[in-house]
């Protein structure tokens, strides 16, 4: 074999030097768009990429990819071209040769030329980057092998190894991302035995074939050779935590921060231009200042394969490391080692991170707002907290500085409680600072909304001066209250503070119509925080705004247990400082009286003591019990337990229910269950409750009618609930009743009302709305007004306002009204109650002059209003009623039909005229028919006389005029 420029050119033995500079080619994407690394590597690596099978994501004869073929052996012809295609692209990628000047790229390949001796052939082979060549080189091969004798003579064909050298730029070339390597082959073959191959054609008998894959009877594979640095885009960025990418990066940390801020966030970006199976381990490491030893025994941290996550093609994963306090101050170096499937190593040397020697935290301590409230005339003060964060060993003196002109002129300097300064000599050591700020006695309207307060810390440097080594920045909101306040109030049904049933400034957060169960002979406890928002100190008064009939309820100091002093029917707490709370606990008596309400709200008003227009009111239920207990611990809607909807008034809605017996009585009890329909409390409510169809059964699906129970046991039932009949959009609340069956002459009966809640969704379908005429009339005469009355049905389940608008033929006149003493108008407006109707009048009045007989028809326009969202077009009903017009008297309708001639009418006049004027018509034509006949007889008689005489005949009248006489008479009579 000879090649073209080089002609069987031995392997190449000099080993090639690694660059150290090469430009760097950085690809964009999502995750990397705003920043580049901060170091890139430009080391150059030997490559082989292999020819092997095409797979599903490439196209062509073959593939080009960094692993080595194992196992699979592929053999194609040559002749007629074969195309060796390399994966799109993951990253930009720059191709260099190998030699001294970085301009040779080898391919090895190996063929078998088949064919009687004498024969040639020529193999050209062209490598391109995205469809433009990048190099070409032909092989001449004149030696074929015969199957059955020695090559050339024969011989037995067997797989040979060609190597051919492609010439590039030394600048080498770049395959860009979504672009591939691609690899074409083709062979012209001439045959001894006469047979001309032309490209892409073979001759008779000859065979040109490449193999590649795993080569069979080889050590050997099809392959290119070459230069790049694949993994260039592969970085490391570090962060704190939750922090992105693209993010600045904190390489400065302090030894003596806070355990929450010394978390560190390492994140790896590892990219192969080749794609994610090209990288086979991926290694992070922190060493020491000294360069020798891992910062820790977390590193190095190698990344398993769960650790990493495919984004935008590259390989990226986190690594959080939490440094220990104190660590020692310095630099420490950051590298991250990226490893390929052919053993390649980059090395990622990162800018480093620093720990160093000086740094502060300025912080609020723990329960300190961060909102620094002021008053006309008042004194207002905040506590901070600053913490050395530097390393052992080097003082800092922290001096705290309001910026000049934070406030008005009219404003007091800002004063802090050591002006000079804090000292902290070690790392980990904290003070905490004071400021106070005096306000005017005037307006304060131009206050600042925010205080900036920084923190400056100063240490000495070599000469021995005091230099800024750090400064840390804090921000409070500002808020004038007055000097009293509104409090405010949460109230829970336990000591731990774990339930909370109200709160004054959230009141929608809680159900205020939630039953809080409180036994007849005990009571009820609560737990009531006031927080005295005001600026200065102040006490409060405690008042029972609203309680159920017979129920009483004392106020104690949870603190000392003593019971407030009552002042007229307040009770009075202790003081409350500014910003601090007080837990008070409310005691709650039910009535011993069973006349007196077994449910009710409890209304609670806390008033200021300063200025008792600043009060705050809290609401919550109790609900007497008689030791027996009923309770919705699930139901069929994912809100509030014992409330559901809203929901369509055919659907059914369902309670499970626990029922307790609260006694501690020795003994069963039987407690009947009474279902909600025969339940007078009910039904005096709403009738219709009556109809609905209530179904409760036990856990074994039976009817469930009695429970039997001993002390603090539980019985469960499921009420399903079939809602029946017209029922009104809202909340419908009927009761479930449990009661004792038997009751000895000498006790009250003991019972427990459970209130659910339904409740019915608001539904207005089209054509729901019935309008009727109520007043039946005869035909109208002319100028003629008649009252009617007209009946309006709702029968949607909400109230509607509706819009009615009549419109009636031209000089008619309309006006509606809805009482007597309204002028009317061409419309009225009614509000329809929920399934109930209203009515209207419309005074019709008819024109001075109209056609007697004709019918006309009102056009009325239903429309429902909603005050917020306008109904659709849809539901725009049209009615329609039609009325008839008549007259009295021979005169007057015999007028009317001249003065306003119906249609039958006007077709009257026009066949009288139509039939008078053939009449005249016809009569014209007779008579002209005849005196023309006697004209010509006479012509002839005289000629006949010139020549002879003849007798005149007499005159013949035409049949034809008499059947024409006859129609006319026969048209006249059907007129």
């Amino acid at each position: 074999m000879r090649s073209k420029g080089f002609v069987h050119i031995a392997v190449f033995l000099t080993t090639l030097m690694l660059l150290s500079t090469l430009p760097v080619h950085n690809q964009t994407d999502s995750l990397r768009e705003a920043s580049s690394p901060s170091y890139v590597p430009a080391n150059l690596q030997s490559y082989k990429l292999y020819l092997d099978s095409p797979n599903e994501t490439v196209n062509g004869d073959g593939m080009i990819t960094t692993k080595e073929p194992s196992g699979s052996h592929e053999e194609a012809s040559a002749v007629g071209g074969l195309d060796f295609r390399s994966a799109e692209m993951f990253n930009d990628l720059w191709i260099y040769g190998q030699g001294s000047s970085n301009d040779q790229i080898e391919l090895k390949i190996y063929l078998k030329f088949e064919g009687p001796d004498g024969s040639t052939a020529d193999l050209t082979m062209v490598l391109e980057s995205d469809n433009e060549e990048i190099s070409s080189e032909t092989l001449e091969l004149d030696d074929p092998c015969e199957s059955g004798g020695l090559i050339g003579q024969g011989g037995d064909c067997s797989w040979t190894p060609s190597e051919v050298f492609f010439s590039i730029s030394s600048d080498g070339f770049k395959v860009e991302k979504g672009s591939q390597i691609k690899l074409s082959i083709d062979a012209s073959v001439t045959c001894q035995t006469g047979g001309q191959g032309g490209i892409g054609g073979g001759g008779d008998g000859c065979e040109l074939t490449i193999a590649y894959g795993d080569v069979e009877q080889t050590p050997g594979t099809s392959h290119l050779e070459l230069k790049a640095n694949a993994l260039s885009d592969s970085s490391v960025k570090v962060h704190q935590p939750g922090m992105l990418w693209t993010d600045p990066e904190v390489t400065e940390w302090e030894p003596y921060q806070w355990a929450e801020n010394r978390d560190i966030e390492f994140t790896v970006d590892v990219r192969s231009a080749f794609g994610r199976d090209d990288i086979q381990r991926v290694e992070l490491d922190l060493t020491k200042p000294s360069g020798t030893n891992s910062a820790s025994s977390d590193f190095p941290k190698l990344f398993e394969d769960d650790d990493l996550r495919l984004d935008n093609n590259g390989l990226v994963g986190n690594f959080t490391w939490t440094y220990p306090e104190g660590i020692a101050p310095g630099q420490y170096n950051l590298t991250l080692q990226v490893t390929d499937v052919q053993g390649h190593v980059l090395t990622y040397n990162h800018m480093g991170i620093q720990f160093v020697n000086h740094g502060i935290d300025l912080s609020l301590p723990v329960g300190t707002s961060d909102t620094l409230l002021y008053a006309p005339g008042q004194v207002s003060s905040v506590d901070f907290q600053i913490r050395h964060t530097g390393a052992q060993g080097n003082p800092v003196n922290v001096v705290m500085e309001v910026p000049p002109n934070t406030f008005p002129s009219s404003w007091s300097d800002p004063i802090w409680d050591k002006p000079q300064g804090y000292e902290l000599s070690d790392g980990g050591e904290f003070a905490k600072p004071i400021l106070t700020i005096e306000t005017p006695e005037a307006d304060l309207s131009d206050a600042p909304e925010l205080l900036e307060v920084f923190a400056r810390a100063y240490a000495e440097n070599e000469n021995g001066l005091s230099v800024e080594v750090a400064v840390e920045r804090i921000l409070l909101d500002m808020e004038e209250v007055g000097v009293y306040s509104k409090p405010r109030v949460s109230v829970y049904e336990d000591e731990a503070h774990q339930k909370q049933i109200a709160d004054s400034e959230r009141p929608e957060a809680f159900d205020s119509s939630l039953s809080h169960y409180i036994d007849s002979k005990d009571k009820g406890v609560y737990f009531m925080d006031i927080f005295n928002a005001g600026f200065d100190t102040d006490t409060f008064r405690i008042l029972m705004k609203e309680i159920p009939l017979g129920w009483q309820y004392e106020v104690f100091d949870n603190t000392t247990g003593a019971i407030l002093d009552k002042e007229s029917q307040y009770y009075v707490t202790p003081s409350i400082a500014s910003h601090e709370i007080l837990t008070m606990k409310l005691e709650v008596y039910p009535p011993s009286s069973r006349d007196d309400a077994d449910i009710g709200l409890l209304n609670v008003e806390i008033l200021s003591t300063g200025d008792s227009e600043r009060k705050a009111e809290v609401f919550f239920t109790v609900h007497r019990t008689f030791g027996i207990l009923a309770e919705v611990f699930a139901d069929s809607d994912g809100g509030d337990l014992g409330t559901i909807g809203p929901i369509s008034p055919t659907d059914t809605a369902t309670f499970d229910i626990r029922i307790t017996d609260s006694t501690d009585e020795i003994g069963e009890r039987r407690w009947l269950i009474v279902n909600p329909s025969r339940l007078d409390e009910n039904t005096d409510l709403n009738p219709a409750y009556a109809s609905w169809n209530f179904e409760i059964t036990d856990s074994n699906g039976s009817n469930a009618i009695v429970a039997t129970l001993g002390a603090n046991q539980t019985f469960e039932i499921e009420m399903t609930v079939q809602i029946n009949g017209q029922i009104e959009a809202g909340n419908h609340t009927i009761y479930l009743r449990v009661k004792e069956e038997v009751v000895d002459d000498s006790e009250e009966l003991r019972y427990f009302d459970l209130p659910l809640i339904i409740k019915i969704e608001e539904i207005v379908t089209p054509n729901n709305i019935v309008l009727q005429q109520k007043t039946s009339t005869s035909a109208f005469l002319p100028s003629q007004t008649k009252s009617i009355e007209y009946l309006v049905k709702n029968n949607n389940n909400i109230p509607l306002d509706i819009v009615i608008t009549a419109s009636a033929p031209s000089g008619w006149d309309v006006k509606m009204k809805t009482s007597n003493v309204q002028l009317g108008a061409n419309f009225v407006i009614l509000t329809v109650p929920a399934f109930s109707q209203d009515e209207f009048t419309m005074d019709f009045t008819s024109p001075d002059s109209m056609r007697t007989g004709e019918e006309l028809t009102v056009e009325f326009e239903v429309t429902p209003m909603d005050e917020e969202v306008p109904y659709p077009l849809e539901f725009k009903q049209e009615e329609r009623f039609k009325f008839a017009t008549t007259c009295d008297g021979f005169v007057n309708c015999v007028s009317s039909q001249v003065l306003n001639p119906s249609t039958p009418t006007i077709g009257l006049y026009f066949g009288l005229g139509l039939v008078l004027f053939i009449a005249i018509y016809r009569k014209g034509a007779q008579s002209a028919s005849g005196t023309a006949v006697w004209e010509e007889e006479l012509e002839e008689i005289d000629s006949e006389e010139e020549e002879k005489s003849l007798d005149i005949p007499p005159p013949i009248e035409a049949e034809d005029d008499f059947d024409d006489d006859l129609e006319l008479i026969e048209e006249l009579d059907d007129l």
